[in-house]
């Protein structure tokens, strides 16, 4: 597969730190802040009187996520990723104090709003910069650091949510995020305008920026996860609708050949999503698995999908390594069947009772999966992708894990409202383990069809 020339090293010294710092710095606080919502949620939708609206904290979320990574892998490519970074940060900083001066759930649902929309600019420009400021040997290495950022706050960030909200309110677990963030901002700030200056803009036109599409793809996955949490006509209209849908904005959403699978980009894409999807399908509902099956109580339930977030770090720390003398796209189709084969022991383990160590080495093996496949899906995306479309192909990526996410998730909730009234908890929580344990298999076919892609950190293909 011909790859483009690897984009320049950053400048040594002082400023590339500062930026290293911030984009380490901006992860960790993006990822407590996710970790932390997820523990404040139910207190501020209890406090604001409408527990009905809770699931829609989320939804309002993902929504303006996937609307913002169309719209900001257009203006990157045209203008570079600095300003894009810098308006994401700052709605999403917006965001973070309109959350936590929510007088209602409706208010709170449109700072979640803001706080979706500026994520998703923020996260895309983000992996535009490292695609831009760091070589090609550098960013695998910088990948696996970004993965313990994900995972410190995965340890600490419930805990310490639970106990602001307890001493103080839930309000303060929006606020006291915020002024981290800017001051995060300010660090990056100098490097930042450095990279700004060198973007060269680009010689071939860019796609004009697709709105329609990105709504359609937006309320598309809106309306599939609505489906998901419901089994009447309602749900079944709003599953037909986000189908439909999602098959008018996806070819204007990926890369030319997605939708019939083609090699190359259109493929890292689909093995992406399918894998994001059987992993965090297989996260959300580990909860229940282990209260249900196991008997654990929420607190040991919550400290168990840290093991998801522990084998995660392993495999993007493992994908950077020379020793593992594999192409990238071999390790895309390894990450693949380590998250197949993990939601499968999860499976196995329901199935049968096992001991819930089972389900914890099969949880842990998905996660390793996640680990070599995410970051391998990435550094595929930024070697394969022509410079003045790095920023649309970063968007189709992170659009792809989105989608995936919202439709295997809505089947699987699908399955558990089917069945929890009719079945045991084996019986319930078995196929929706085995159906994620599928989508871990057609990611790995596509992970095939994904074709010869150098790996950089061991100077393989």
């Amino acid at each position: 597969m011909t790859q483009p020339d690897a984009a320049p090293a950053p400048e040594r010294g002082g400023r590339s730190t500062a930026l290293t710092i911030a984009l380490l710095g901006g992860a960790c606080v993006t990822a407590f802040e996710a970790y932390g919502t997820l523990t404040a949620m139910p207190a501020a939708a209890e406090d604001l009187g409408s527990l009905e609206l809770y699931a829609w904290a989320f939804t309002a979320f993902l929504m303006a996520q996937v609307l913002a990574i169309v719209l900001a892998g257009r203006w990157v490519d045209r203008m570079g990723p600095v300003i894009p970074l810098g308006v994401g940060s700052g709605i999403f900083v917006l965001g973070l104090v309109a959350a936590g001066a929510a007088p209602s759930m409706e208010w709170l649902l449109a700072a979640r709003f803001l706080q979706g929309f500026g994520g998703g600019a923020l996260n895309l420009s983000f992996m535009v910069v490292v695609a831009q400021a760091y070589g090609a040997r550098e960013r695998a290495s910088l990948m696996s650091v970004l993965s313990f950022c994900w995972v410190l706050p995965s340890f600490i960030g419930p805990p310490v949510s639970a106990w602001i909200t307890t001493q103080f309110s839930w309000h303060w677990v929006f606020w006291g995020v915020a002024p981290v963030m800017v001051v995060i901002m300010l660090i990056g700030y100098a490097p930042l305008r450095e990279l700004n200056a060198r973007h060269i803009q680009p010689e071939a036109p860019t796609d004009p920026v697709p709105v329609w599409a990105a709504v359609a793809g937006a309320v598309g996955a809106a309306l599939i996860q609505l489906a998901g949490q419901r089994l009447d006509w309602l749900g079944l209209i709003a599953g037909v609708c986000g189908v439909v849908a999602l098959l008018a904005g996806l070819p204007r959403l990926m890369p030319s050949g997605f939708i019939r699978f083609a090699t190359g980009l259109p493929s890292v894409m689909a093995a992406r999503g399918l894998a994001c999807g059987a992993f965090f399908a297989s996260e959300s509902f580990a909860p229940l698995l282990l209260t249900d099956v196991y008997a654990f109580d929420l607190s040991q339930a919550g400290l168990f999908l840290a093991l998801g977030a522990t084998g995660w770090t392993i495999g993007s720390v493992v994908q950077a390594q020379r020793w593992l003398r594999l192409r990238r796209d071999q390790i895309i189709a390894l990450g693949a069947v380590a998250v197949g084969a993990g939601a499968g022991i999860m499976g196995l383990g329901a199935w049968l009772t096992l001991h819930w160590i089972v389900t914890a080495v099969g949880f842990t093996t998905a996660g390793l999966g996640m680990g070599l496949l995410v970051s391998s899906t990435s550094l595929a995306n930024m070697q394969v992708s022509e410079p003045h479309q790095i920023g649309r192909n970063t968007s189709s990526l992170q659009v792809a894990e989105g989608l995936g996410n919202s439709v295997v998730t809505g089947i699987a909730g699908s399955i558990f409202a089917a069945l929890h009234t009719r079945l045991d908890a084996s019986g319930t929580f078995t196929p929706i383990y085995l159906m994620t344990a599928l989508m871990g298999a057609l990611a790995f076919v596509m992970a095939l069809r994904v074709g010869p892609v150098r790996n950089e950190s061991a100077g393989v293909g």
